[in-house]
């Protein structure tokens, strides 16, 4: 209005000042009037951007456009997330990257390629590590315990691996009908070992070497056998300088809930993780399981303490990797929650692997033994760790699941978005999953090569529950790092991805997640929640 009294004030000067008759100006009016108007609209334009004030208030558009007020302001830290539709839906995403896209109540996924033989880590670790040093080495272990026609069995799988052999069937095993299932795209093409995607190759290439060993066969002396025991004790056994210092870390911290004491145990349980002998020997592994300060890449441990902290009746889901000086650190970590937490934590759940798997991976025979060396050692301190754990154990607070969904789900081929419903079921009531060691990493990103800054918190959006990934960098794959990053890291240390020198502590709270849905063929993920329920567990994080 104020701008066509001042368009029509203009006029009259214009006109009057030239002296100009009516029946000119009536000439000319069209014209003038036409100029005068894009004036005008230029003109509301440009104030209307400054004159409307934003409602700073409201809740971000990424739950969805509403007016519904957040009960106080929100930072200037968040204030960025509030204004593009296609930011993330938690409240520390990195933005809308290639990768993702979103929208109210749906998060949709074009999935990036996974690891395969291309990679030179990957090819590397197929073609000559695998097969040779770690299936050579575990012939010699097992020299004296097994018989030779079996050990040539074992052999034979390294020598398949090395000729790029066609893959075959597996036969035996708790999940073997779905295994099978799995590995029908790669049957159905006559793939060779190379052709195999690497996570899909390397799971494949343990379930293997349990068939020839005979695990699974009642008339084989191999039977229930572990072929890789007797390394996964020698490295306890040579790692007993660190679970003393694990163990007087345990008892200093028990009965002190504190953030610094937290932060001391979960470290702990993050660098263990070094502790891998599908990648170190165990020579070598008797060095490692005390990194920290600069190879620290992220760190969301007090994340972690406030959710644990304010969660009544905890339940805390540790999905483990390692057996050894990473297992040791792993019953500490649990130690401390179920001796030193809140009230609130009712129970820790240790997801071991099935069976033998990977070489070092924990099973529930490798917690049985790492128990009886703690007390049966002269320490006073793992003695007591020791007895209260059997103590947390027996009170039904410390779960040992090795044979659940969850369990079996850990020892696939498959990523975690493709769990089965009772693998979803087991872990949605969790307070929180913590993922151990770089595997669970893997799966947790299907293998595939996401962007490094893409947000962990989207990447794992699809997850049932809060989930925590504590990995030290054993393979080309991660998330969740900032702009530049990786590739300063890669300037000053090229080996930093896969070397295990550099860690990560991450934490993601998920939406209400109602369902899952992937398309191997095309590429693509899409994952569904409640926006509204989103909003009411999420909103509180604004304040």
């Amino acid at each position: 209005f104020c701008s066509r009294v001042v368009g029509f004030v203009l006029l009259l000067y214009c006109s009057g000042a030239r002296a100009a008759p009516c029946a000119i100006l009536l000439r000319h009016n069209f014209a003038i009037l036409i100029v005068l108007e894009c004036w005008i609209q230029l003109v509301q334009g440009f104030t209307l951007n400054f004159a409307v004030p934003r409602i700073s208030g409201q809740v971000p558009y990424f739950f969805g456009r509403t007016s519904k007020p957040i009960a106080s302001p929100i930072s200037d830290t968040r204030r960025q997330h509030l204004d593009n539709p296609l930011m993330s839906i938690f409240p520390s995403g990195s933005g809308c990257t290639g990768a993702f896209q979103k929208s109210r109540g749906e998060i949709r996924v074009e999935l990036p390629y996974a690891l395969d033989n291309s990679d030179p880590f990957v090819f590397d670790t197929m073609t000559a590590r695998v097969p040779t040093k770690i299936i050579g080495r575990t012939v010699k272990y097992n020299k004296n315990i097994l018989p030779a026609e079996i050990l040539d069995k074992l052999a034979a799988i390294g020598a398949e691996m090395r000729a790029n052999a066609v893959i075959t069937k597996l036969r035996q095993g708790p999940d073997v009908d779905h295994w099978n299932e799995c590995l029908v795209p790669y049957l159905q093409k006559s793939a060779t070992w190379n052709q195999l995607p690497w996570f899909v190759g390397e799971t494949y290439v343990y379930h293997r070497l349990l068939e020839a060993s005979g695990f699974w066969d009642p008339t084989s002396p191999g039977y229930d056998v572990d072929i890789f025991g007797p390394e996964k004790r020698e490295s306890l056994e040579l790692s007993l300088v660190q679970v003393q210092t694990r163990m007087a870390m345990c008892k200093e911290a028990e009965g002190r809930w504190t953030l610094p004491y937290f932060t001391a145990l979960v470290h702990m349980s993050l660098w263990g993780n070094q502790g891998d002998s599908s990648l170190f020997t165990v020579a070598d592994i008797a060095t490692m399981g005390t990194g920290g300060g600069a190879g620290l890449l992220c760190d969301a441990t007090e994340d972690m303490w406030n959710l644990v902290s304010t969660t009544q009746a905890a339940q805390v889901h540790v999905l483990t990797d390692n057996a050894g000086m990473e297992l040791v650190s792993d019953l500490a970590l649990a130690h401390y929650l179920l001796s030193s937490g809140p009230a609130a934590v009712a129970s820790v759940t240790l997801h071991l692997k099935p069976h033998p798997f990977f070489v070092s991976d924990a099973t529930r025979r490798d917690v049985e033994h790492t128990l009886a060396t703690l007390a049966a050692a002269a320490d006073p301190n793992q003695q007591a760790v020791a007895r209260d754990l059997r103590g947390h154990v027996t009170a039904g607070r410390l779960i040992l699941s090795g044979s659940g969904p969850v369990s079996l789900l850990a020892a696939s081929p498959e990523p975690f978005w493709r769990m089965s419903p009772q693998a979803r079921a087991a872990l949605a009531p969790a307070t929180l999953a913590v993922l151990k060691g770089d595997l669970m990493y893997r799966k947790l990103l299907g293998d595939c090569q996401f962007d490094s800054a893409e947000s962990f918190d989207d990447v794992a959006a699809y997850f049932p529950c809060a989930v925590a990934a504590l990995r030290t960098c054993k393979s080309p794959v991660a998330v969740g790092l900032r702009p530049g990053q990786a590739r300063a890291l890669s300037e000053s240390a090229p080996g930093w991805l896969v070397e295990g020198a550099f860690g990560m502590v991450q934490l993601a709270r998920p939406p209400p997640v109602t369902r899952v849905d992937s398309d191997p063929a095309r590429r693509t993920l899409l994952v569904s929640f409640d926006p509204d329920q989103a909003l009411r567990d999420c909103a509180p994080l604004f304040r």
